[in-house]
């Protein structure tokens, strides 16, 4: 009997070493002799859709990029792209486009990794790279800025600006941007976020247009030609709002060029629908301003990050800094 305790607890201490044992043979027989030069070659040509310029590209040699492509196709068990003779172009096979969305998700989370290590060892210096709309690099940014440089001087925050935020996702995803300025919705399975700001619409006419009265509702707004975003995330939800209260809206004009907007509005064009980021920003001289708050849902502004980024002190400072804000100036209160 006592033989069999001994057995029992001997088993017992040794199990843990013995299943990180098989955890660490599953891994390594996942794909044996798998290397990353093999995932480098192949995205390679997959991006370029030429050998030619994919050795190119690597600073190798045609021959060895299909070497490698060759050995890759090898391990894995199937073929990955197309190569004919007769064409100059190399193709994906299904397989090679299953594939390569995993090693594109598998490139984009190294860059994170590489990032997250250097932000660790920069520790409270370093630098911060955040992403930002027009509006919200104008109208929040600064202020946030301003009270994080209080409590962090050494990290110096480096801004990119684009005119919506697709961009910004894009480089959020690549791992080249720490935090972005974006709008709701967001894929909840890439993307952490606090929500910044709930940025109501306003309706912009000429004096004694159609919005020198309150606008009780929608409906007032039937037959309007109105003048909308093109590419703006938040044009998407905004129609389809128009569209369940009045039909099919009438526009005459899209752009995403906030003074251009306004300009068409003052020659007569129709009628705007903005943010109220955007009127904040000034240049509203000659422009009647009501605000629809209550009639369509406002766009909700969010700091975002990779959800499987690790932060470091200095980016949650940034994050908490960002979100414990003073509140914006309400568009009523600039009216008055």
């Amino acid at each position: 009997m006592s033989g069999r305790v001994t057995s029992i607890a001997t088993q017992r201490v040794r199990s843990p070493a013995a299943n990180f044992r098989r955890k660490v043979i599953m891994l390594s027989d996942l794909w044996p002799g798998l290397d990353l030069r093999h995932l480098a070659a192949f995205s390679a040509v997959a991006e370029t859709r030429s050998f030619a310029r994919a050795a190119e590209a690597l600073g190798y040699s045609q021959p060895a990029v299909s070497q490698q492509v060759a050995a890759l196709e090898t391990i894995v068990g199937q073929r990955l792209l197309e190569r004919s003779s007769g064409r100059s172009e190399a193709t994906l096979t299904d397989a090679g486009e299953v594939l390569i969305g995993h090693v594109n998700a598998l490139t984009a989370r190294l860059a994170v990794a590489r990032q997250d290590l250097a932000d660790l060892a920069c520790g409270d210096a370093g630098t911060l790279r955040v992403g930002a709309f027009q509006s919200a690099l104008a109208r929040i940014l600064p202020d946030v800025l301003q009270r994080y440089h209080d409590a962090r001087p050494a990290v110096r925050v480096e801004s990119i600006e684009t005119t919506t935020d697709h961009a910004l996702l894009d480089e959020l995803r690549r791992g080249t941007l720490d935090f972005a300025f974006a709008l709701l919705p967001l894929d909840e399975q890439e993307f952490e976020y606090r929500v910044l700001v709930h940025d109501g619409f306003v309706l912009v006419s000429k004096p004694r247009g159609v919005a020198s009265t309150p606008v009780d509702s929608l409906a007032d707004l039937e037959g309007v030609p109105l003048i909308l975003y093109r590419t703006c995330r938040s044009v998407g939800p905004l129609l389809a709002h128009l569209a369940a209260h009045l039909g099919e809206p009438r526009i005459v004009f899209r752009s995403d060029d906030n003074a251009a907007i306004k300009e068409m509005v003052r020659a007569g064009i129709g009628v705007a629908i903005l943010p109220e980021l955007w009127i904040e920003l000034g240049g509203n001289e000659g422009l009647e301003l009501v605000s629809l708050s209550g009639l369509i849902p406002p766009r909700v502004v969010v700091l975002a990050w990779r959800k499987d980024r690790q932060l470091t002190p200095a980016q949650q400072a940034f994050l908490d800094v960002a979100t414990s804000g003073r509140p914006l100036r309400r568009l009523e209160r600039l009216a008055g």
